[in-house]
């Protein structure tokens, strides 16, 4: 019994380290712990539960069944934070990285033919081209913190057809977003800083308060949860 016990300490360890960004979405959407929190805190799952197995495993053993709790646990440290590491832990995970770049709001409406105004209320604007894998990763994330209640709006501006911005929406959690089309290619690319995505945080009278290239981390994630309206 404890030996199957073990296996299945060491099987969950494994599957919540294989199946992190899956077990980090529910934390975000349905528990709502925060991007910063939810990873740390499954990592953390991952080492007690890799513990639990080793201390299972000792138990079956006269010579190991003796070795105290603490000190199985400071054995099990270096395994199972390696362990954990099946998904790796990035410095450009955590830390705001936001670069001082204001966005021409009355240009961005121009490009929409008007199609785009401010609401009065501080809002997210994003740039995001279709085919770009870092695109679709930051808009599951905003997808995800609306899901979780994020009271922010989400602006998405996209290059190409409607097609593409329809498919590339449905399937990167973007059913909420406020969505616009820019045909003229140039005029894109400078708006959204030529690296993308591009995400912007505009106050409600224009002004750029943050601004990200490249998809959002951990910490931006919970700065733009936290923001009023």
């Amino acid at each position: 019994m404890k030996l199957v016990l073990s296996l299945t300490f060491l099987a969950l360890s494994i599957l919540a380290a294989v199946f992190y960004d899956s077990v980090l979405q529910f934390f975000v959407g349905s528990l709502k712990s925060g991007w910063v929190f939810g990873s740390f805190y499954i990592r953390l799952i991952v080492i007690i539960f890799f513990t639990i197995s080793l201390y299972l495993f000792f138990s079956l053993f006269q010579k190991t069944r003796k070795i105290k709790f603490v000190y199985v646990f400071l054995i099990a440290l270096l395994p199972g934070f390696g362990v954990s590491f099946i998904k790796p832990i990035y410095t450009v995970d955590y830390g705001m990285f936001d670069d001082p770049i204001e966005l021409d709001v009355d240009a961005l409406s121009a490009a929409t033919d008007g199609a785009f105004e401010l609401n009065g209320q501080r809002t997210i604007i994003t740039f995001f081209s279709t085919n770009c894998p870092h695109c679709m990763e930051t808009s599951k994330r905003l997808g995800i913190n609306q899901k979780a209640g994020q009271e922010v709006e989400v602006n998405a501006f996209f290059p190409g057809t409607p097609e593409a911005t329809d498919k590339f929406i449905k399937a990167n959690n973007g059913k909420d977003f406020n969505t616009y089309l820019i045909d003229n290619d140039s005029i894109f690319m400078v708006l959204g800083n030529y690296v993308f995505p591009s995400v912007y945080v505009v106050d409600a009278e224009g002004n750029t308060e943050s601004h990200w290239s490249g998809e959002l981390n951990y910490s931006a994630m919970d700065y733009i949860y936290e923001l009023e309206p």
